[in-house]
Formats: structure tokens, sequence, C-alpha cells
């Protein structure tokens, strides 16, 4: 695992200083070694986490025998011992046993066909020097990031936005569409950024860069894979989808167990992180190293500290775990807006940020159940949209003038108002949509008042529609399609991804094998969500080796106590920032709006903690990368939070 970066510039030459300092803006993710290779036109930059082959002969950018193609890359291949082997048979020859140099061999043998070869998750360029070209591609499911800024003669790119704006020629010039998915999401909407002209490689995606005459750089972009459409295929039974799930989720765990360095697992208790233990126990008989976190405060609703060691216990790990409580949050508040590049609102970051710290004192790859709720059908919003299909009377219900005064009049059942009103929308696809936003339109409308009006035909919705125009899927179908590539990569992932490479810690997510991932979407939606149970036909693949209190325990998110620590402790902490005359001088919002927004949520008169917590990390990211421009990548400012 590695941070990469680079520069193709047609127009004029790429100079060494800027590549390290490129470097250097990432030397969290690989800070085992650093390399540069400098072409006239061409910078590739590289930052090292030894994971497999610790020597010398990893060292990136590598070149090919002849040192015709130069790599950079960041990921794992699990099956590069296989595609060794066959790249041996057609006179490949290798120098190391690194992944590095069988992706680089493969791609001069099959070209972009490679990347279907590949069982991982990686982003990666390769540049080409006899045709003066650069490959950039992203894995299929977007576990790895990758960003670029383009402007027609320059192509900057970098597993990080922080490294491209160390080019002064970026500009850092804020996109209004990325404003405006911020504040509807709470993270910005691949491939778009928060910066202008800075976008994301979408999941499953290659872009070929190639001179078109002396002055001109073009990119193409392709898709080599997608999320199979859920609901196509024929029922095979239940007991062929539970031993198809257990046969390749036990594979894929196996997989990623190759490392020549330690490792172990984030344990939360729930399901899917406690079947990955599962699989890890069964497969290597020495101790699985397992890691937990807590919070002081909250109670059993956000703490499942007590869940993890019942399954601790169960298998026998050597296990660690640690609590949190407010102070740490605004400890690491810099810390994690500085790493995160974008104003990113999932708050599960700073737990999951403490959390890899914490596990990186003991191992240096983490097993992880990310993905398993968007495979599975995992969340509770799809029972509830499954009970639409088949009821839908719920919808008139929740119409009725006395039902919805009854949800909007008492102001600790204020949040389950917007479900009723979301509910209350017949398009499945932007009823469940909205149920995934923060800010609604209207609310929108009240804290933009006066401003980014030329946004007016700009629907943040959209996206929903378009990767559901004429695919005919419905229901749990539809919403775990769209999940894997919005929600999945944009949230989760980039969440996960951040906060472990933050601290030089590799995170592997077995439930993220595209074999597996294709398998599941074969299986009826009926068997994933079942009446009120979701992850139905997972629980069944593992109904003989879980705790029976895991299997029964319900679905709990992997946050910390926002809403009480707003209301208490960071009372104050919150109301500062919110309320700096920094704040209020960029001209973006009405601030005599976010002043009720508070009132109400400290009066009890609703929940807007998440309303309040986009604002909040929204100006500690302004602070930190518009009004310091000349300081942002400040090591200073991101190593000072003390605890864990």
């Amino acid at each position: 695992m590695c941070g990469i970066c680079g520069k193709f510039d047609v127009k004029e030459r790429v100079e060494r200083p800027l590549i390290e300092e490129m470097c250097a803006s990432i030397s969290h993710r690989g800070p085992d070694d650093q390399g540069v290779y400098l072409g006239p036109s061409i910078g590739l930059g590289n930052r090292r986490l030894s994971i497999i082959d610790l020597s010398p002969a990893g060292h990136m950018p590598m070149s090919t025998a002849s040192s015709k193609s130069w790599i950079t890359y960041n990921g794992e291949v699990y099956n590069y011992k296989e595609l060794k082997a066959e790249l041996e048979k057609y006179g490949y020859r290798f120098r190391s046993n690194t992944d590095t140099e069988v992706v680089l061999n493969a791609y001069h043998k099959w070209g972009p066909d490679c990347l279907s070869r590949f069982n991982g998750m990686f982003a990666l360029a390769i540049w080409d020097e006899e045709e003066k070209g650069l490959f950039l591609a992203r894995d299929r499911l977007g576990i790895k990031p990758l960003y670029y800024y383009y402007d027609g003669a320059r192509i900057v790119f970098a597993s990080e936005i922080k490294a491209i704006l160390q080019d002064h020629k970026v500009p850092r010039e804020l996109s209004q569409e990325g404003i405006i998915n911020y504040f509807t999401f709470g993270h910005s909407m691949a491939p778009r950024t928060i910066f202008k002209n800075i976008h994301k490689l979408l999941p499953g995606h290659y872009m070929m860069c190639l001179p078109e005459g002396e002055s001109k750089l073009q990119l193409k972009i392709r898709r080599y894979w997608a999320p199979p459409l859920p609901g196509q295929s024929k029922d095979a039974g239940k007991k062929y989808y539970t031993e198809g799930i257990y046969h390749l989720l036990r594979e894929s765990v196996r997989k990623r167990l190759i490392s020549d360095v330690p490792l172990g697992v984030f344990l939360s208790g729930g399901i899917d992180s406690s079947i990955v233990t599962s699989l890890i126990s069964s497969i290597d008989q020495s101790p699985v190293k397992t890691f937990s976190i807590g919070f002081t405060t909250g109670g059993a609703a956000y703490n499942e500290i007590d869940d993890a060691r019942i399954v601790a216990r169960y298998f026998g790990t050597e296990h660690h775990e640690i609590l949190l409580d407010e102070n740490d949050l605004t400890q690491a508040l810099t810390t994690l807006v500085y790493h995160y590049d974008e104003p990113f609102g999932d708050a599960a970051n700073f737990p999951t940020y403490l959390l890899s710290r914490f596990t990186k004192k003991h191992v240096t790859v983490s097993l992880s159940g990310e993905g398993g709720d968007e495979t599975f059908g995992g969340y509770r919003r799809y029972v509830v949209e499954n009970l639409i299909a088949r009821y839908p009377a719920l919808v008139g219900l929740l119409s009725n003038k006395m039902i919805r005064n009854f949800f909007f009049n008492i102001p600790r059942l204020n949040r389950w108002y917007k479900m009723a009103e979301d509910l209350r929308v017949r398009d499945g696809v932007e009823r469940y949509a909205n149920w995934l936003s923060v800010f609604n339109k209207e609310m929108r409308d009240e804290l933009f008042r006066g401003h980014l009006m030329e946004l007016s035909d700009f629907d943040p919705l959209d996206i929903y529609h378009r990767l559901n125009a004429g695919n005919g899927a419905r229901g749990v179908d539809r919403m775990l399609y769209t999940d894997q590539q919005t929600l999945l990569p944009d949230t989760f992932l980039e969440k996960v991804d951040k906060a472990s490479m933050a601290v030089g810690l590799e995170v592997r997510v077995p439930f993220l094998d595209h074999e597996l991932v294709e398998f599941a979407a074969t299986i009826p939606a009926k068997y994933k969500v079942k009446g009120l149970s979701t992850k139905s036909i997972l629980k069944k693949a593992f109904l003989s080796g879980l705790p029976p209190q895991t299997l029964r325990k319900r679905k709990h998110g992997f946050t910390p106590p926002v809403d009480p620590w707003f209301r208490n402790k960071l009372n104050g902490f919150v109301k500062d920032v919110l309320f700096d005359s920094r704040a209020r001088s960029r001209g973006l919002f009405d601030h005599d709006y976010i002043q009720k927004l508070y009132n109400w949520h400290i009066q009890g008169k609703g929940y807007y903690h998440w309303h309040l917590w986009l604002l909040t990390i929204f100006e500690l990211w302004c602070q930190q990368f518009l009004d310091h421009q000349n300081d942002v990548i400040n090591n200073q400012l991101v190593t000072n939070d003390s605890r864990t």
C-alpha cells in the first residue's frame, strides 16, 4: 500500500522539486520509502508502505526490464502469484517478489485488458516511454482513491488532493456543484470534488492520456467493470446461495491474509467483522489480533465494546480496545480535516482514524467488514423500502395529515417527520436519495438564500436518476446497485482509506472481492431482506459459526455520540466555530438561518446535529485549506493530537 502522484505536461518540463513536494505531502501513506522518476514531460512519485517483499527490490517507481515503462502503484493484487506464473510462461522474468512488478508486466502484455485479470484493490499510473502516454486506473469498487487535475495541456494526479495542490499552477477554486453535493450528502459525489477542475476517477474506470499536437493533452476515459444489476437471475435456492457465500467469502479472506508484515481485524461486534474474525480463525490457527473502540458517553446506543468482547472471547482472539470521549474528537479534528482534503461529513471518520492509529501500534495490515451492508442488504432503510413495495398503502398512511402533525409537533420525534415526508415521495429513486440527504432542497434554499443562485438548475439527486434510468431494478435491488456506486466509494471507502492511511495502516475489505459481489448480485432480494431482518442470507450462511448473541444483534452504526456531545460538552466548541467572524465573512450562507438551526437543536426542538456538524466541518476546512493557502501542507498542524 502506498501513495502515488505525478504530472504529465505537454508544454513544460516537469521538475523534480515538484514531484518531491507532492511525495512529501502524502508521506503518511508510505513511511518506508520514497521514489521519483523523471522524463522531460513526465514525473512520477511514490511513497511506499512495504507489505509484500520488504526488500529494496520493491522500490517504486518501478520499470520493466527494458526501462520503457514505469509504474507508480497503490494497492494489493491478491492473485499476483498466479498471474506471475502465467506471465513467466510468456517469457517474462522478474527481479522482485512484489505484485507491483506483476501488474506492470501484465499491462505490458495485455494493455488495459489486464485490469479484468486483477483481483484486488488498486490505483495506478503507468508511463509508456515509447508512446509518450500515461495510463491511469482504479479498482472495480473504488477501494483506493485516485484524483486528477486537467486543464487541456497537463494532468496532475495523486492518491490525495493535497499532493495535487502542491503544484501552484492548480487553482484553489471552489466548485459550486461540489458545495451543493457536500451539504446535501455530507461528502463529494464522484467524479466531482469540492475543487473546480479537480476530479476523482470513478471506480472501475481507466484513463489514457496522450499528446495531441504540441500543446494539447487528450484524455480518454473508459469503464472496464460495473457492478452487476441485481435481480436478473433465476432463483437457485437458499442452499445454493448459502454455500456459495461461505465458499467465496472464505476464499476472499484467505487471499487477504497474504502479507510479509503482521495483520489483524477491526472488530465491532457486528455481523460483518465477526464473520471475518471467524473465517481467519478457521484458516490460521494462531490467535487473531482484534481491535475495537468504544465511547465513554452516549450509552449502549453508541457503544459496541461489549458486543466485540463477546466475539473476541468466542474465538479466543488477542483482543485490544480503546475508549474515547469528546476531548479526543476536538483534539483530532484538525488532523481529520487535513487528511480528508475535502469537507467530509461522516463523523465515523473520527473513531475510524483513532482506531487505525491504535491498531498501527500492533500491526501494519487490518481486515475490515466494510462493504457487507451494500452487498447483502444491511441497512434498515432497505427493510422500509421492502415493506413499501409489498404494502403500498403505507405511503398513503404516512400522507395522513393527522399522523404527519403527530411526528412534527413532538420535538424529540421530529427526526421521524423527515422519514414520513420522504416516504410520501412516489418516485422510488428520489425517495431513496432524499433519505440519504442531510440538507434537503428546502433547507438548502434557506441556507444559501441569496447565494449560489446560478445553480438553480443543478439537482444533486440527478446522479441517482442517471444510475437507475431504464435498468428495470426495483426496491432493494435498486438500492444495492445504487449504493455500490455512490454511498460505498464516496463515503465509506473514502472514510476508511483516508483514516487508515493517515497513520500508514493498510485496510483490506473481504466483502468487496469482486467475485463475491458478482455472486451476491444473483441472489434474489427476498433472501437478503426478509421481513424486518437484514442480511438474512448472510446470517444463514454463518449460522453455526458465530455466537448466538451476534446473530441476533441489531444493526448498529459506527458513529460517535455527536448529538449528546453537541448539546452538552461540545456546545461551546461548535458555537465558536460556526459564529466565528471568518465564517460570517465568507458570504456563502444565511447565518440567521444557521443561528436558528443551532437554537432549535440546543433547545431540543429537533435533531439538527448532522446539519451543524456539516457546517462545522466546512468552516474548519475553509480555515485550513483556503485561509492559509501557503501552509496548507503543514505537518505541525496535523501531528499534535496526543491521545491513544
